[in-house]
């Protein structure tokens, strides 16, 4: 039996105490599942309390370090090419941070790499900070003349605090790799100045990895790649509703959610722009999530 069909059909296995990174849930007897990812064949199970899919392994730092250093995102040469592919994307939060009304402001911006966004933040005058795991990131970001702090956890962060508070916080598509998301909420909360702007990129593809996993007894190949290319290598798909629900319910006002202006670059294949324009639509409409990415702004609410 291939290993999409497995993953898909088995009932036997179960998790008996395991929690969702995605919401903070506690979930009892959930059926395990394996799904080929870029970490692999690993262990995966879907939340009873907010849908996310997550993998079930334990977090390492150490060992996402190595991770990361393996991935585009996580090596200089390949991760100052991709902040170029992706300079689009970065515009376009910022064009919607500036509108809000957080132009030139202090942008801490978490699992920064090679500095994407920083790069333009700075060129409009914000001042910039930047966290992530990988030390080789945060001494190139340092050496454009940014701030930057090693942190496998916003917790961790002393680039700022109450006493000196960031104005805007950015996560692109960085939150999909958090063992704890509210706590990491929260720990932005703490960051933030009183109506302190959050905004998060959000790989939103949870639709897909269920749509592989109804194809799966009968298309076991197209269902091993849909569900591949949904989660990549991260460690939680969570729906976009309870993204957003999660993001209320520690302490922030959500301003907007939408997949317009989400997408990383323009020179995109037909078929990806075409999800982005077609998820926008229905996002707005139905309040049906299909887009690939989002764009999550939301306030953050006197204590």
């Amino acid at each position: 039996m291939s290993d999409a069909v497995k993953q898909n059909t088995s009932a036997d296995a179960r998790i008996p105490d395991t929690t969702c990174p995605a919401c903070g849930a506690r979930n009892t007897n959930v059926r395990s599942l394996q799904f080929d990812s870029g970490r692999g064949l690993t262990p995966w199970a879907r939340c009873t309390s907010c849908s996310t899919y997550f993998v079930t392994s334990s977090w390492d730092p150490a060992f996402e370090t190595d991770h990361s250093r393996d991935m585009a995102w996580g090596n200089e040469e390949q991760g100052a090419a991709l902040n170029l592919r992706k300079r689009d994307g970065f515009v376009s939060a910022l064009d919607r941070i500036e509108k809000l009304g957080y132009g030139a402001s202090r942008i801490l911006d978490v699992g920064c790499s090679f500095g994407g966004i920083l790069t333009e933040a700075k060129k409009r005058g914000f001042e910039c900070a930047g966290t992530d795991i990988v030390p080789e990131a945060v001494e190139y970001v340092r050496m454009q003349g940014c701030r930057a702090q090693e942190c496998a956890s916003l917790t961790d962060c002393t680039l700022y605090d109450a006493e000196n508070p960031a104005d805007v916080i950015t996560v692109l598509d960085a939150h999909i790799y958090w063992p704890d998301q509210p706590g990491e909420l929260r720990a932005a909360w703490n960051l933030l100045r009183d109506d302190g702007l959050l905004v998060i990129r959000a790989v939103t593809k949870s639709a897909f990895v269920t749509a592989g996993r109804y194809v799966g007894a009968v298309a076991p190949s197209i269902s091993r790649r849909l569900i591949r290319r949904a989660i990549a290598d991260h460690r939680f798909s969570m729906p976009l509703k309870s993204l957003v629900k999660t993001v209320e319910q520690s302490g922030f006002e959500v301003l907007d959610a939408t997949p317009r202006g989400a997408q990383h670059t323009n020179e995109m294949p037909l078929g990806a722009r075409a999800a982005y324009r077609v998820g926008t639509m229905l996002w707005h409409s139905l309040g049906v999530s299909i887009a690939p990415t989002t764009l999550v702004f939301a306030r953050k609410k006197a204590a």
